[in-house]
């Protein structure tokens, strides 16, 4: 009886242990860093949503200072590094923001759901009539409005999109020169661009480089 005993602690210790090597290489794995090649061209990404907004919308950024980079040793991001950026309507009347966060992994991205303190009241609000859009490649998509009648004619509107270990915070106003219409036209850019990137680069293991602003 007792060499059975001795027999299921034996089974029972070295099936617990390798529970643990299990568990903990899966943890490793899942937190390990990685990298993607080539690196995603922030500019054209950005100049291809431009493309697609109505008439009167400029770049939010001046000529030799495309985007605001933020690094995670600030309160910014929670990300390895995230993009700050967004375009104007007529000079500043009105303007559109927009947040690019890049996480060491995909696993990492589904952890933390809000990237940045701005992207805590992104999505929520109501749905309005009409609206039924939904990107077809996003692995997280949260969209809601606000203002307006509170039925179909909101006056902003903002969205999370995720696509791997990319996360997309956009914020706009809606009025005759920014539409729901338009909004649409703009997601199904983002989607487009996002798959047709993720599907023509290699990700694999290395460490995720802090991408840095041009001066």
């Amino acid at each position: 009886m007792r060499g059975w005993w001795r027999v299921g602690c034996v089974g029972s210790l070295l099936f617990l242990l390798l529970v643990c090597l299990t568990v903990g290489g899966c943890t490793v794995r899942f937190f390990q860093s990685t990298q993607r090649e080539p690196g995603l061209a922030v500019e054209q990404f950005l100049y291809k949503q431009l493309e697609a907004l109505p008439p009167g919308w400029t770049p939010g950024w001046a000529p030799g200072k495309l985007l605001i980079w933020a690094e995670t040793d600030s309160d910014a991001t929670w990300a390895s590094w995230a993009v700050f950026t967004g375009f104007n309507y007529k000079g500043g009347l009105e303007s559109i923001r927009e947040e690019i966060h890049v996480f060491r992994s995909s696993f990492v991205a589904r952890l933390i759901p809000y990237p940045s303190p701005s992207s805590l009241s992104a999505g929520k609000g109501y749905t309005p009539e009409g609206w039924s859009y939904r990107p077809l490649h996003a692995n997280r998509f949260e969209f809601g409005c606000e203002g307006g009648d509170g039925v179909s004619q909101p006056e902003r509107c903002s969205c999370i999109l995720r696509y791997e270990e990319y996360i997309i915070v956009f914020d706009t106003p809606i009025a005759d020169y920014m539409t729901l219409e338009d909004l649409q036209r703009i997601m199904e850019v983002i989607d487009r661009e996002m798959t047709d990137y993720l599907k023509h680069s290699t990700l694999r293991p290395g460490p995720r480089l802090v991408l840095m602003a041009i001066p």
